[in-house]
């Protein structure tokens, strides 16, 4: 089976936000999340003073959806639009950042052309638009921007019929939302009414266009020795957490976890636990906890994301040697929408470094989706 059949017959429309993780939840289930931006090893999502910290500071992360377009824009204001080609198969992505000096660039590709000769190209009510070409695997394409002219933005948000071809094959692309994403780019970056706006120019001075926030600063903690860890065993006391309680039924086969449970040293005297809790075709869950180093008294860990907070992650991985942790929920199993996130350990909790957001499953590579959170260390 080819990768376009495969997506013909799978959930190729997957416009729920995915949360990172639930415990036991379906895959593609829409999360319930907080409103504050918090989280850390002990506090809960109210009461973390670096939540207060980093809400002041920045811009929430929203996105918004107009018609058949999406548009992002994260906490330093940072912003992407994309809509999507029939079936699904495709994109057009449209990106900016922040300030006066920034610039858009354009990507747009897709599967289901490869039987066309040549390259990839757009057209826009019967103008020609060819870019950089790239392959995106053996079956996909992406065509770059980075120096879109003024007449192709203003086709993408003005015009009415668009289709992405190569040779004798066509795909087409909906334009209808484009129009109204950009203008909310260009009123959540304050350029409207100057020449570097998306859809809305005028004469204001590309001066008067703000900078954008700086990223918050995460101090990330140094790097500890991981020997003499017992693997596999929870503590007496983990085992009695309801919550373990809960993961161990989703996840025993036999009287074990299956996969193992995993734990690693965050300090001298203190453990991260990493507990399977459930899994589906192509997400497994994950629950962390933090504990000292006799394994008594544990707390859930608690991880801060742009739009709140969540306990339970997806195919999550510590990283002792750069004190990071990842995790990815995948919309679907090819990993073309879903949810990422990378935090990593200050020493007194978890603070989020980086997370991406894709809701609908439409190619779109991964390097190339909206961020919804950026910090620095």
């Amino acid at each position: 089976m080819t990768l376009r059949s495969l997506l013909l017959t799978a959930s190729a429309a997957l416009t729920l936000p995915l949360a990172l993780g639930a415990c036991g939840s379906k895959e593609g289930e829409a999360p319930t999340t907080a409103p504050a931006v918090a989280g850390s090893a002990v506090e809960t999502a109210a009461t973390s003073p670096a939540a207060t910290v980093q809400t002041a500071a920045n811009p929430p992360s929203v996105t918004r959806e107009f018609r058949d377009w999406t548009a992002t824009c994260d906490n330093t204001n940072h912003c992407v639009a994309f809509g999507s080609a029939h079936e699904n198969m495709g994109f057009v992505l449209v990106s900016l950042a922040p300030g006066p000096e920034a610039r858009p660039v354009v990507h747009m590709g897709g599967w289901g052309l490869e039987d066309g000769e040549g390259d990839v190209y757009a057209v826009i009510d019967g103008r020609r638009y060819a870019g950089e070409n790239t392959k995106m695997d053996e079956e996909g394409d992406v065509i770059a921007f980075k120096t879109p002219s003024p007449q192709l933005l203003h086709d993408l948000g003005n015009g009415s019929f668009m289709a992405l071809k190569r040779g004798d094959e066509q795909m087409k692309v909906s334009l209808g939302g484009a129009a109204a994403a950009f203008l909310w780019i260009d009123e959540r970056q304050g350029r409207l009414n100057t020449p570097t706006a998306l859809i809305r120019r005028g004469d204001r001075p590309a001066a008067e266009v703000p900078a954008g926030p700086a990223a918050p600063r995460v101090r990330v903690a140094a790097a500890v020795a991981q020997t003499g860890l017992v693997q596999d065993d929870l503590s007496p006391a983990l085992l009695a957490h309801p919550k373990v309680k809960e993961c161990l039924a989703e996840t025993r086969r036999g009287e074990r976890f299956e996969p193992n449970v995993e734990v690693f040293r965050l300090a001298a005297d203190k453990l991260l636990w990493a507990v399977p809790c459930g899994e589906g075709a192509y997400n497994f869950n994950q629950t962390y906890f933090i504990t000292p180093a006799d394994g008594t008294a544990p707390q859930p860990v608690v991880f801060p994301t742009a739009q709140g907070s969540e306990q339970d992650l997806v195919n999550s991985r510590y990283d002792p040697k750069t004190r990071t942790l990842f995790a990815f929920g995948k919309g679907r199993g090819i990993g073309d929408c879903g949810r990422m996130g990378t935090w990593a350990w200050t020493g007194e909790r978890f603070a989020l470094l980086d997370e991406k957001a894709m809701p609908s499953c439409t190619a779109i590579p991964q390097d190339l989706w909206p961020t919804t959170w950026r910090a620095t260390t």
